[in-house]
């Protein structure tokens, strides 16, 4: 009951500061602004993760930046940060390197456009055409599984049983944040013990990562390649020396395979306390003009080009309590009084 109380609050704020030009007021007393825009994946199937957005609400939103024409990509939208009178902007990226990212294509195609629309398409390289990333290969585990127990206790989480949906939803909010503190060997480690625990079905011939093919055809047309380390380790729980090699590495690997040097790059994660000073300071060495960051907010002028903000976007999260996807909620939290207002209360 709180939490759909809660959804109507805000649903209601966004409406009013919306329709009656407080949104569009705040724009303007707060001056030229880059939200860029954190998606993962396109895809209508159902995510136990805030990570996918159906192809249909994409497209929505991209026809709204469209209309408002502030659609830009990453670099122009921080260089029209010197311009004071210059509008909000946004840009668009994903992370990891998914198959279904190539629905930017899709979209160009039904456009009958060849320039996709402009984005960042950060790969974790070494994920390129093997298995996904570790959240994938847990759910994939669970959803597929031939058997329902599973034992944690190793991890402090006690037993689930997968054949009851109570079990699998807690399983799914309990798990990813655990797995977050381990180091990567041993994050790795306890996602091979699911699987050999759960016994799954075996995974589509097809994946669910982009192949070294598919980027090239992104990139061949407009969708600019990113960095995101090698095997999306959390820079913060590595030495210098993997640090080093997780970040060189992967500009490296995309070097050689598109014949250009990535010049940009997100922190795999991404929050406040997954990098640090001497990550940032390896990211600008290599060369790389920006990185990333999941830390929320509006990039304003003098942004550090290798702290930039983002919003994270999926499904759910720009719904009116109808299930209808809201303009108002949308740009009202993005650029308006709403994320004002719950930046405030994070702080």
């Amino acid at each position: 009951m709180k939490q759909r109380l809660l959804r109507w609050l805000r649903y209601t704020i966004a409406l009013g500061a919306h329709h009656s030009g407080l949104d569009f007021l705040y724009r303007r007393v707060t001056g030229a602004g880059l939200v860029v825009l954190m998606l993962h994946r396109l895809r209508d199937e159902h995510d136990p993760y805030p990570l996918s957005m159906s192809n249909a609400s994409f497209r929505q939103l991209v026809r709204w930046l469209r209309e408002r024409r502030a659609l830009v990509g990453l670099e122009d939208g921080l260089q029209a940060l010197s311009d004071a009178r210059a509008q909000v902007n946004y840009a668009i990226t994903f992370d990891d390197g998914y198959r279904d990212n190539l629905g930017l294509l899709d979209l160009a195609d039904s456009e009958g456009q060849h320039e996709a629309v402009p984005a960042i398409v950060y790969v974790a390289t070494r994920h390129v055409g093997r298995e996904p990333i570790w959240a994938y290969r847990l759910q994939h585990a669970v959803e597929s599984r031939t058997r329902d127990r599973l034992d944690l206790g190793a991890l402090g989480l006690g037993q689930f049983d997968l054949s009851q949906t109570i079990d699998r939803e807690r399983l799914y909010v309990l798990l990813p944040p655990r797995l977050k503190q381990l180091e990567p060997r041993e994050l790795e480690a306890c996602v091979d013990d699911l699987v050999a625990q759960t016994r799954p079905q075996p995974a589509s011939a097809h994946g669910e990562m982009l192949d070294w093919q598919q980027i090239r055809a992104l990139d061949a047309r407009g969708v600019c390649i990113g960095a995101h380390t090698r095997h999306h380790v959390l820079l913060s729980r590595v030495d210098a020396d993997t640090a080093q090699a997780e970040i060189v590495g992967s500009q490296a690997d995309i070097a050689d395979a598109i014949d250009a040097a990535p010049a940009h790059f997100a922190y795999p994660n991404g929050g406040a306390a997954d990098f640090g000073e001497r990550d940032m300071r390896i990211v600008r060495d290599a060369g790389f003009a920006t990185a990333v960051t999941s830390i929320e907010g509006t990039n304003r002028r003098g942004v550090d080009r290798y702290r930039i903000l983002r919003h994270n976007v999926h499904e759910q999260r720009y719904r009116a309590p109808s299930g209808r996807l809201s303009q108002a909620l949308f740009f009202s939290e993005t650029s308006g009084l709403l994320g004002w207002l719950r930046t405030r209360r994070a702080a």
